[in-house]
């Protein structure tokens, strides 16, 4: 949030650390943000250098803060990033994770949906997510670090496009129904899935499991063809991130839309390349053994995550389940390091301890 100039507009400099002077000074589009008297102002800045670091300054504000491009590639340097879920139902709870997470110099978060628990229609508890962000996602060098976000049903009105009799598959319904998840973030966007690639290294493809659009149909007709892609041209690392869990640790493993990304999606996933996935909505902590085609197999998908970031914790009632290799009924970041050849992650609770590690080897 930022309050336009005198003349109604809202802009930004930025300049390679160090330079001496602003590079250049670029306006912003200024949007209403839902049920508030704010103003949301985006913008895109293109063609930066990778792997470097800028300062930019928004507006009259007088504070300068810093962002850091992503590499290239991954020859010189690996890439470190933070995922999980389900972020703020108690804000204390997400300041707290978030402080264990940035001890590891983090590039991006990636958060899997149920962010700031408003349930599109409560703007204070965006008010409380984005304060928190503040106090605790810039690091002393006053550097910002990034969050890319999917959808959860605490991002919609009625939770699932299926409780609303006037569903339609249309912008116009879908900023309605989640009017602050589609004002908010430039990214992904309408329809609510999108894919975000970095160089040929790693892609990004958020999904919506029946928040504000089903999961069959036009969104995996569209995953297959992202998926297609992005294998075909070689991406070492494809990870898709989405709310509802395809093997949950606690809720009935047999529910619509845990079966409805077994049926549509893992197939594609196993099709294509993609050896992690992320998965949020239990409250818990699970990774699973890796799995290929329903059952246990050593060059399956492995499914971690479950979303407890800033909630209390649920028991698990499926931890003794065949899918789970580890379980932990603990709130939880991943931090996850990619190389050119595997992927590390960390598994931290909210008091910094380990709780997990795990390595896989991409092809």
């Amino acid at each position: 949030h930022t309050e336009p100039d005198a003349e109604g507009r809202s802009t930004v400099c930025f300049k390679e650390e160090g330079a001496e002077f602003w590079e250049a000074e670029l306006e912003a589009i200024s949007l209403q943000k839902p049920l508030s008297e704010r103003t949301v102002h985006r913008l895109e800045l293109t063609d930066l250098e990778p792997a470097t670091t800028y300062s930019f300054q928004v507006g009259e504000f007088g504070r300068v803060y810093k962002f850091r491009t992503m590499p290239a590639d991954l020859d010189e340097n690996p890439v470190v990033f933070a995922t999980g879920g389900d972020v703020q139902a108690i804000p204390q709870f997400l300041e707290e994770m978030n402080r264990v997470v940035m001890d590891y110099d983090l590039d991006f978060l990636a958060w899997g949906g149920d962010l700031a628990y408003a349930n599109g229609f409560i703007p204070e508890r965006w008010e409380w997510w984005f304060e928190a962000n503040m106090n605790t996602l810039i690091d002393d060098d006053g550097r910002v670090v990034p969050i890319i976000v999917g959808i959860g049903n605490h991002e919609v009105t009625e939770g699932y496009y299926t409780n609303y009799d006037d569903y339609e598959p249309t912008d116009e319904w879908r900023a309605i129904a989640a009017p602050f998840y589609y004002e908010l973030f430039a990214f992904p966007g309408h329809p609510g899935y999108g894919t975000l690639d970095f160089g040929d290294y790693m892609s990004f493809v958020l999904l919506d499991t029946n928040h504000t659009g089903p999961v069959e149909g036009a969104q995996t007709e569209w995953l297959e063809a992202e998926l297609i892609e992005r294998s075909q041209r070689g991406v070492t690392h494809i990870f898709p991130i989405y709310h509802v869990a395809a093997y949950p640790s606690h809720r009935n493993f047999e529910g619509s839309i845990h079966v409805a990304v077994r049926e549509h999606w893992v197939p594609l996933f196993e099709a294509h390349g993609v050896k992690v996935a992320f998965e949020n909505h239990e409250h818990t902590y699970k990774r699973t053994h890796p799995i290929l085609a329903g059952e246990v197999h050593e060059d399956g998908i492995v499914y971690i995550g479950d979303g407890a970031w800033g909630v209390p914790t649920r028991s698990g009632d499926n931890k003794d389940a065949w899918f789970i290799d580890q379980f932990a009924s603990q709130r939880h970041g991943i931090v996850v390091t990619i190389h050119n050849d595997r992927h590390e992650a960390v598994v931290l609770n909210n008091n910094g301890e380990v709780i997990d590690e795990y390595t896989g080897q991409n092809p």
